[in-house]
């Protein structure tokens, strides 16, 4: 504790310089905490995403296709339910509150996604309410809704068929997801109600969801279901909700390797920079060092007060800047199929590693400079 007076006298003998660097160090670790952010929320959206359930959508991606091909992939062998989709986007209360309302065959939905739980009464319930919808637990506790509440949205897409754009909705349930409960932040609304109630695209899907009775026979399925409508003008593209996630996400690129490339290249302009800063600060106090050794203090002890100016430096901002990330992400709220971006722990012993690395690497130079200083040189240069 003796030398941290020396340490921070260093780090304050030029204000503006050890500012400018720190604000560098904790903006590059930022950044490094939101894009590992993105890339795990992703990553976990991946993992999520089950090889038992089936995507149904156009080959011609972005089209309807009818929502009688509903019917006729029940009756394909190995299937064990199906829903068409419909959704629909509104704003809610302000312009920037933007919810999205998944209009689906609800009994089915939930047997294909059985990792979603909700009460049979409350499931009964929305069956029964043409305007009912079931809310993810955590998007009504954000939301203040409770069962029985309306919803009111402004759609933001084509006007319905009165010509308004106003949308109301009946809670009439609540979801949870018990492996993932910061997830459960979708609204899902009966199709029908949308699908009659719109004023285009009506007796259409977007896209159909499949549950299986095998997951073994993925592909079997996913063949069997594309061959039925390979003559008709609406052919489809069948895939697994993980490939077709990881197909969506190959159109983007590689995401762990554009993260990766980002962070390298921040990383490695900022080892320059800490280098520079403790190359100037030794060489503007060689004669402070000089009388340091002069006084008493070794070698060693001038070597390791540079090497933790640099490692406090450099580790300080990199717990900040991670920091800020890890308050940031979860405060903007923002998703991948349903998993909430954030900071894990992970990625804070990274930057702790990362920001000892730079510290070393950029401070030991200099510090071994001023371990072999010679004091008689280094007064006489005074």
């Amino acid at each position: 504790m003796k030398y941290v007076p020396l340490i921070w006298a260093a780090l304050r003998r030029r204000k503006a310089r050890t500012v400018l660097t720190s604000l560098s160090i904790v903006t590059a670790f930022f950044l490094f905490g939101v894009l590992q952010g993105v890339n795990v929320a992703i990553k976990q959206a991946v993992s999520r995403m089950s090889p038992a359930r089936l995507v149904v959508f156009s080959r011609s991606l972005g089209q309807p296709m009818p929502i009688a091909y509903a019917a006729r992939i029940a009756a394909v062998p190995g299937v064990a339910a199906v829903t068409g989709m419909a959704f629909l986007g509104g704003t809610y209360q302000r312009p920037s509150n933007v919810q999205i309302v998944m209009g689906s065959d609800l009994a089915q939905y939930f047997k294909i996604e059985p990792e979603i739980k909700v009460a049979p009464g409350e499931l009964a319930a929305a069956l029964q309410t043409r305007t009912g919808v079931i809310v993810g637990r955590a998007l009504a506790q954000k939301e203040g809704w409770k069962i029985g509440d309306r919803i009111p949205l402004h759609g933001l897409g084509p006007a319905k068929k009165d010509g308004s754009s106003d949308w109301v909705f009946d809670i009439v349930g609540l979801y949870d997801m018990p492996e993932q409960p910061e997830s459960a932040t979708q609204i899902f609304g009966n199709y029908d109600y949308i699908n009659e109630e719109r004023g285009s695209d009506q007796n259409t899907s977007i896209e159909f969801g499949v549950g299986l009775k095998d997951p073994h026979q993925a592909t079997r399925v996913a063949q069997r279901i594309d061959e039925l409508f390979a003559n008709s003008p609406g052919q489809t593209r069948t895939q697994s909700e993980r490939d077709f996630l990881e197909s969506i996400l190959r159109q983007v690129g590689d995401i762990n390797y554009l993260v990766n490339a980002i962070v390298g290249a921040v990383l490695f302009t900022l080892l320059f920079l800490i280098a520079n800063t403790m190359a100037q600060s030794v060489r503007e106090r060689i004669p402070e060092l000089a009388v340091l050794k002069t006084v008493g203090f070794s070698d060693s002890a001038v070597q390791w007060l540079v090497l933790a100016e640099a490692l406090l430096l450099s580790l300080a901002g990199a717990m900040i800047g991670v920091g800020l990330a890890g308050l940031v992400i979860p405060l903007a709220g923002l998703q991948v199929q349903g998993s909430r971006m954030h900071v894990p722990h992970a990625v804070f012993a990274a930057a702790a590693g990362a920001g000892i690395l730079l510290a070393l690497v950029s401070g030991v130079p200099p510090a071994l400079r001023a371990r072999r200083l010679e004091v008689a040189a280094a007064l006489a240069a005074r």
